[in-house]
């Protein structure tokens, strides 16, 4: 039998484009780039990208449903090597809690309506 997850808030499986800024402690931009959210929970994600993010501070960024821009800051928590090449990153949310469950929903409320929209596309 598998370890009990020990997460505090459940994650919720997603797949949504993240843009990302990677920040030093000054709030000065090191890197930045494109991934995307594998899992969310009201207290951080799973991003995946192609390359090691190496900075302790992330600003994350998507669109809702209506293209409105979504933001919140983070920590990372770690980045390890993905199974297809790419790396998984565990981002912490540094939002208050209405901040990071805003973003968290908006990211399930994006998945949902692209995926209905697709799935409703190749339907008809």
């Amino acid at each position: 039998m598998g370890e009990p997850d020990k997460r505090r808030y459940a994650r919720v499986e997603t797949c949504n484009l993240i843009s990302y800024v990677c920040r030093d402690d000054d709030g000065c931009s090191l890197k930045q780039g494109m991934g995307r959210a594998l899992d969310v929970s009201q207290n951080g994600l799973l991003l995946e990208c192609g390359g090691a993010i190496e900075a302790e501070r992330i600003s994350l960024m998507s669109a809702d449903p209506e293209d409105r821009l979504i933001e919140i800051e983070g920590e990372v928590a770690y980045c390890r090597p993905g199974p297809n090449g790419n790396y998984r990153v565990g981002v912490a949310f540094s939002g208050n809690p209405e901040e990071n469950v805003r973003f968290a929903a908006g990211l399930i409320k994006t998945f949902h309506y692209r995926r209905r929209k697709t799935t409703g596309a190749q339907k008809t």
